[in-house]
């Protein structure tokens, strides 16, 4: 998942993220005429979405008492290494005073609902000790449970049971994405032609390259324009919208396991673009421009492909993530699981955009909690920030990359122990 991003910032790996332009395109049998004459009709079969409600009930358990168990026993094989060190106060992260914290609040809601089912002395990642044992979470999860989600509760809470943990001087890359909603048809067209598969029974078929997967390949859910399905692949997932109002989600729901190429970057190798010109939006300008197969071959160039299984839409959440949690929009994060474990708390300062079309950005911080990851979401400090659904978000995403300063927030008992022992 992730907008289009190819820069660099200090020791981040600058890999474009899996919503780069050019991630998961579909592929066409070679001429249009042929694929519609060898179309079936397609009618979606709606799986029902698990509803996960948010608790919002009044501020009451403020954190005053650290937790009588803060030991860390990493496992005997595993070393503590790049152990952090608190910043002192929250008075040192520079825009935290004009932050609004409460979509992070949400998503940590929601992450600590399935922590609830985790053995308080499982790691949340063994490889990862610094981020501690689920008990280690266990005081500041029983305190979100009861707080209403508004501004001056969530920063409250975060001050309350969090510390901040400076990882280091150096900046890390930011890019976003966001769950496109695209017209679509049950019966394919000349204009809407690209289908959207569900993931083969046959495992054989499911590993197919781009090239040779088509409407013969799979059951067929929908059909769309080329250039919104590869996007919605792009994407990993989204709503689909038919002329009769129905709207569903288009899940993620696997893909072929072949290697991720950006068609960004293939573009900016012929010298169509150079890559401070590289984005969604300009990408998407010249597929349309160079016309229906220059695109296809564009997008054949990623070996990639995403399959979808259709959901019924409970509009108070999100699509979910790979942490198996509805996504918040500004409160959700993807991240390389490598490096961090999800339901990890992490503070990012940098540029975002206001509006669509908004390349430079303006200064502002996000508080954000890692349930996501992307293909090539690859690195220490490599971000991808889950902005939401529809086509605002999507004209906001499409222009997001920026480098950022990160800051982990550990819970407090957890981070004095941490500071400790460094």
């Amino acid at each position: 998942m992730g907008a289009l991003c190819i820069g660099a910032c200090a020791t981040t790996n600058t890999s474009v993220p899996s919503s780069v332009p050019g991630s998961e395109p579909d592929t066409l049998p070679p001429t249009v005429p042929q694929q519609i004459a060898d179309a079936p009709t397609a009618m979606p079969e709606p799986i029902a979405a698990p509803v996960t409600p948010i608790d919002v009930e009044p501020l009451s358990k403020p954190a005053t008492q650290l937790e009588q168990d803060t030991g860390i026993n990493p496992p005997a094989r595993q070393e503590l290494v790049d152990i952090p060190t608190p910043t002192g106060a929250f008075s040192n992260l520079n825009l935290w005073a004009t932050a609004d914290p409460t979509p992070a609040l949400k998503a940590f809601q929601s992450t600590c609902k399935i922590w609830k089912r985790r053995p308080d002395k499982q790691w949340l990642n063994s490889e990862m000790p610094k981020f501690g044992q689920y008990k280690d979470w266990r005081r500041a999860c029983m305190s979100a449970e009861d707080i209403q989600a508004n501004r001056s509760n969530a920063v409250r809470y975060f001050q309350s049971h969090f510390e901040p943990i400076t990882i280091g001087e150096d900046t890390g890359l930011l890019t976003a994405y966001y769950a496109p909603e695209i017209p679509v048809r049950r019966i394919a067209s000349l204009e809407f032609s690209e289908p959207i598969l569900a993931r083969p029974k046959n495992k054989k078929t499911q590993m197919l390259p781009r090239k040779d997967l088509s409407v013969a390949s799979s059951k067929v859910l929908a059909y769309g324009k080329p250039i919104d399905v590869f996007f919605l692949q792009i994407q990993g997932s989204g709503q689909i919208r038919f002329p009769d109002g129905k709207i569903y989600r288009a899940a993620f729901d696997g893909h072929n396991g072949k290697p991720y190429s950006s068609i960004g970057r293939v573009l900016i190798a012929r010298g169509e673009m150079t890559k401070d010109e590289a984005s969604k939006q300009s990408i998407e300008a010249w597929m349309e421009e160079e016309g229906y197969l220059a695109a296809k071959d564009l997008m054949a160039e990623n070996a990639r492909y995403v399959f979808f299984k259709t959901e019924h839409i409970n509009q108070s959440l999100g699509p979910k993530g790979a942490m198996g949690i509805s996504l918040t929009p500004m409160g959700s994060l993807a991240v390389d699981p490598k490096h961090y474990p999800y339901g990890a708390v992490v503070w990012v300062e940098g540029k975002f955009p206001k509006e669509g079309g908004d390349y430079t950005g303006s200064d502002a911080g996000h508080l954000l909690v890692a349930q996501d990851t992307g293909g090539a979401i690859k690195g220490k400090k490599r971000g991808d920030v889950y902005f939401g659904s529809g086509d605002v978000a999507g004209e906001k995403a499409g222009v997001m990359k920026h480098c950022a300063t990160w800051t982990l927030f550990l819970p407090v008992a957890l981070a004095l122990k941490l500071a400790s022992i460094s």
